[in-house]
């Protein structure tokens, strides 16, 4: 009698870590043979990845999990993340969750469906987890690029930031496994590596090896088409890594430097180990070694005690460097945080307006930066999917520009050149050159 096919959907929340951590489960799931159903199917396991960088990221994880559990209420479904580890107990109180898994229990999560007794239960560590859990993948869920996890956990403990308390201390994967992992991803066919990481710039390799060493290895890979590093705190930018980022040719023009504030007294208060004229001249150098270089950051408003005066400061500091994408989020008390319980917290109309401001000031700055490659030939790694409004084939530039353009499917999954033409209804339309595609896959208008 053969064995009925169970089924398993995931749904991520949060960052590239968690993405990283979901594919991993994916493949440990469909190795057991379990069938991937989409998330809002019914299936027999659910597993919601949940995000608590915010309040916002903690209400979305238990809409995902009503959600789940609506699709599939006699199925099991399972929290995991960063929410699961610094409140499993709120978690474990709502009807619809079967099992919550923290950080360092993540990887034994099929066992723990297993055991009959497990459901209905909490498994959490408290403790920091102390060692690097290295969660190979060879397969990236079907996408045209493939994170891979390079460091886990962070020591800084900023006055506003939960993830050291999610994440638990920093910690490092060894260079020879980075390496391995990156070829083996390259030999299953993924033309960008993206290296990801709580607190990238702390990695430290098992003979001590800086960020830089790694970057190093990683660029003689034998067939890697290009990788990019996720994002870096600018304290952790050292001059060899701006040179290496200069002469790399594989290295994205592309770097994530969080600024948070462009105020010295915020930067204080935040326990940010940097200050605003270091951002700017960090900015300032990068851009000098690397022409046309895309820097997005990170830039919070309304943080405790944020004047008038000091989100003009934050405004300034974005208008004049070359910060050309920007994540723009409110502060939102998170627990166990010294600045949730900081005096003068500003009100949410004020941090709306503030944030409405600055996304209107970087929407600009991105414009103008993309409108610099209007009439250029770029390279494009297209991904496996067309957008769903214009039938369009649509990826990445290196510079991080998403570009569309007609296209065969043959082209899905590759590097290849594009005539950037124009700017139509935000969205930047390019031609794949002749280059790369046979004359008969070219589209014909």
């Amino acid at each position: 009698m053969n064995k009925p096919v169970r089924t398993v959907s995931f749904h991520t929340l949060g960052c590239k870590l968690n993405a990283y951590d979901t594919e991993w489960h994916r493949e440990q799931f469909l190795d057991v043979g379990y069938v991937e159903v989409p998330f809002g199917q019914s299936a027999d396991v659910t597993v919601v990845n949940t995000c608590t960088v915010t309040g916002q990221g903690d209400a979305q994880s238990r809409q995902m999990l009503r959600r789940a559990h609506r699709a599939s209420p006699e199925g099991t479904v399972v929290a995991t993340g960063c929410y699961a580890q610094t409140d499993p107990d709120a978690l474990a109180e709502m009807p619809e969750v079967d099992l919550v898994v923290g950080t360092r229990e993540k990887t034994r999560l099929i066992e723990l469906l297993n055991s009959t007794c497990s459901l209905g239960r909490t498994f959490v560590t408290r403790s920091r987890a102390a060692d690097f859990q290295d969660m190979d993948i060879y397969n990236f869920g079907g996408r045209a690029r493939a994170f891979v996890k390079i460091q886990e956990g962070c020591d800084e403990f900023c006055s506003f930031c939960i993830i050291p308390f999610a994440r638990g201390r920093s910690r490092s994967r060894t260079l020879t496994s980075t390496v391995d992992q990156v070829k083996r991803l390259v030999d299953a066919g993924y033309a960008e590596i993206v290296l990801t990481g709580v607190h990238i710039g702390d990695y430290a390799g098992e003979d001590g090896e800086p960020l830089v060493d790694v970057l190093e290895a990683i660029d003689r890979v034998p067939g890697l088409g290009r990788f990019r590093v996720s994002s870096i705190e600018a304290s952790f930018v050292t001059d060899a890594m701006v040179e290496f980022f200069a002469d790399s040719e594989r290295c994205c023009r592309h770097l994530h430097i969080p600024l948070q504030s462009g105020d010295d007294g915020i930067l204080e208060k935040m326990r940010r180990p940097y200050r605003s004229a270091d951002y700017v001249d960090l900015l300032a150098r990068l851009s000098e070694r690397i022409p046309d270089l895309a820097v997005g950051a990170d830039v919070m408003v309304g943080f405790p005690g944020e004047t008038d005066a000091a989100f003009r400061e934050t405004l300034d500091v974005v208008q004049r460097t070359p910060l050309v994408f920007l994540h723009v989020f409110p502060y939102s008390p998170r627990g166990n945080t010294p600045a949730s319980g900081m005096p003068d917290q500003v009100p949410p109309l004020v941090k709306k307006a503030r944030g409405a401001e600055l996304r209107k000031l970087g929407k600009a700055k991105a414009d103008a930066y993309q409108r610099r490659f209007i009439d250029q030939t770029v390279d494009v790694l297209f991904e496996n999917k067309r957008d769903a409004e214009t039938g369009f084939l649509h990826g990445l530039t290196d510079t991080y520009i998403r570009v569309y353009a007609p296209g065969p499917d043959s082209a899905r999954d590759r590097i290849l050149p594009v005539r950037l033409e124009s700017i139509e209804a935000e969205r930047m339309i390019g031609r794949i050159s002749e280059v790369g595609l046979r004359s008969e896959e070219l589209p014909l208008s």
